[in-house]
C-alpha cells in the first residue's frame, strides 16, 4: 500500500492539532480571565465614585477594543503562513 502516509507524519499532525486546541484554549482562558478582572476593576472603582454609567461602558469598550487590538496582533504572524 504505496499511497497509505507514515505513521510519523499522522502523529506529526495529531500533534499539531492538539497543539492548536490546547493553544486556543489556553488563549480564551487567559481572554476570560483578563476582561472579568477588567470589568471586576471598573465595577468597584465606578461604584465607589458614582461616576456615571455611560462612561463606565465607554470606559469598559474601549479597554476591551483595545485589548483586542493588542492581542490581535501578536496572533497576527501565525494567520499569514
Amino acid at each position: 500500500m504505496s499511497n497509505d502516509t507514515p505513521r510519523s507524519s499522522r502523529t506529526g499532525r495529531a500533534r499539531q492539532g492538539l497543539s492548536a486546541v490546547m493553544s486556543g484554549a489556553f488563549r480564551l482562558l487567559v481572554d476570560l480571565l483578563v476582561i472579568s478582572l477588567w470589568v471586576l476593576l471598573l465595577t468597584l472603582v465606578f461604584l465607589e465614585t458614582g461616576w456615571p454609567r455611560w462612561a463606565f461602558y465607554g470606559v469598559l469598550f474601549g479597554g476591551i477594543g483595545l485589548y483586542v487590538a493588542v492581542t490581535a496582533a501578536w496572533a497576527g504572524g501565525d494567520r499569514e503562513k
